[in-house]
């Protein structure tokens, strides 16, 4: 079946794999020529951040190429984008679809973009993880869940009434902030908790400023 797909999809992911979601990625933070996919980004980017798609896999050369091949795609039309993704997404068995395990909503085209594919599959199930609260949310359809972010430039934005994900240091401090595991897989997000706590579990270690900087942003938590 991925050999008919033209645009990149990922079916692999382990965490995915245990909600049998398949995502549609684009670089992490920016991409190879300097493009900004990831706007609203505050101290997750970066060389020392903890986002966990600029480690790991992600810096493959196979990783690396699907996500500038799906971001020039998107960047060279975005009526392009929407016909080919919607001839991928009636070929894809899958019922969950996640917009971005890397990446983001860069702008409201885009955005509006997702909006358009959500509506055309009402029996598949959407969601994200988001930092990109300047955009005009209220065209979300009714079968895309949206979790809003923290740790970008626009956290006094974010409702803490609807769904929201937090960074923790550890597991302990996720506990005592009352915040529901969301490492071990997507069902938080997918289901529409409002908690979701991302414990950082990437390859390089937190640097002593960045675990203040996520315990202070705790306080409101």
């Amino acid at each position: 079946m991925s050999q008919a797909l033209v645009l990149r999809w990922s079916f692999g992911n382990d965490k995915l794999k245990k909600t049998r979601t398949v995502s549609f990625n684009l670089p992490a933070f920016k991409s190879l020529d300097g493009f900004r996919v990831c706007p609203m980004s505050g101290y997750c980017g970066g060389d020392d951040g903890p986002c966990y798609a600029q480690q790991g896999r992600y810096k493959l050369p196979d990783a690396i190429a699907t996500r500038e091949t799906n971001l020039a795609i998107v960047r060279a039309s975005l009526p392009l984008f929407e016909r080919l993704a919607l001839a991928d997404l009636a070929r894809i068995q899958a019922a969950t679809i996640r917009a971005h395990d890397s990446g983001d909503f860069y702008s409201q085209d885009y955005l509006d973009a997702w909006f358009h594919l959500a509506a055309a599959f009402p029996r598949k199930r959407f969601y994200c993880y988001t930092k990109s609260l300047h955009l005009n949310w209220d065209a979300l359809p009714v079968n895309f869940n949206r979790v809003q972010s923290f740790g970008g430039q626009l956290d006094h934005l974010i409702d803490l009434s609807k769904p929201h994900a937090r960074i923790f240091a550890t597991h302990a401090d996720r506990r005592r902030a009352g915040y529901v595991d969301g490492n071990k897989s997507d069902w938080p997000a997918i289901n529409g908790t409002i908690k979701i706590g991302l414990v950082y579990h990437g390859c390089r270690e937190l640097s002593p400023r960045l675990v203040q900087i996520i315990r202070k942003s705790q306080v409101s938590a």
